[in-house]
């Protein structure tokens, strides 16, 4: 059973490159495709379908952003697991401020995330910055404004496995459901990621024995 796993927002596949998850060869950590001026999360969802072609009874997931999307593909197709890292299933945990980055587009506004996902070190600036550096702003921009839009999937039809960082500041941690990592900000696929490879592996290669 392969999972596909979608980056955050201004991110692509590098936030999964550490060697952490190179074990983890069932799951394919994607990028986002080329903008194509979508204006919505549900047709960001409705293209990944088509040009990924995700079918019944897989595992979709992403981080932030890409939780986002994967859950909104969740609502248009059946899939076995939902996988969300440092995500939600409604724009009410999200942090209104997001609103205002997107007058920030063309410039990464690292400052800010680094003050979203804590002390971070120079390499993972530098990652940061190349990641940010290749962003399409029109995405971003648009994101931005998608995301507060976005009338969420809080009942979603598949099994959901949710990591969240007790610290983050972008996106608030659910009350429940979720798998806690006491100082993890928002970044925790960069800065945690031996935790969450390892949630990667526990819930994307079988289904947990929950008893």
């Amino acid at each position: 059973m392969n999972a596909i796993i979608l980056p955050g927002m201004g991110a692509d596949s590098k936030m999964y490159a550490d060697s952490a998850y190179d074990s983890l060869s069932w799951v394919e950590f994607s990028d986002w495709l080329p903008y194509n001026g979508e204006k919505s999360i549900a047709e960001i969802a409705e293209r990944i379908i088509d040009e990924k072609n995700i079918s019944e009874n897989q595992i979709v997931g992403g981080s932030s952003l890409g939780g986002i999307v994967a859950a909104e593909i969740a609502k248009k197709i059946k899939i076995e697991r939902l996988i969300l890292i440092g995500s939600t299933l409604t724009p009410r945990n999200i942090n209104p401020v997001l609103k205002n980055l997107s007058g920030l587009a063309e410039i990464a506004p690292i400052h800010l995330i680094q003050a979203f996902a804590g002390k971070v070190s120079l390499s993972f600036e530098s990652k940061l910055f190349e990641m940010f550096s290749k962003s399409e702003s029109d995405f971003i921009r648009t994101m931005c404004k998608a995301v507060f839009e976005w009338d969420g999937n809080t009942k979603p039809n598949c099994q959901v496995f949710h990591i969240h960082g007790a610290k983050d500041k972008v996106i608030s941690s659910p009350d429940n459901g979720a798998d806690i990592i006491d100082d993890g900000g928002h970044l925790i696929a960069m800065s945690h990621s031996r935790m969450v490879s390892e949630f990667l592996k526990n819930n994307t290669q079988s289904i947990p024995n929950k008893g």
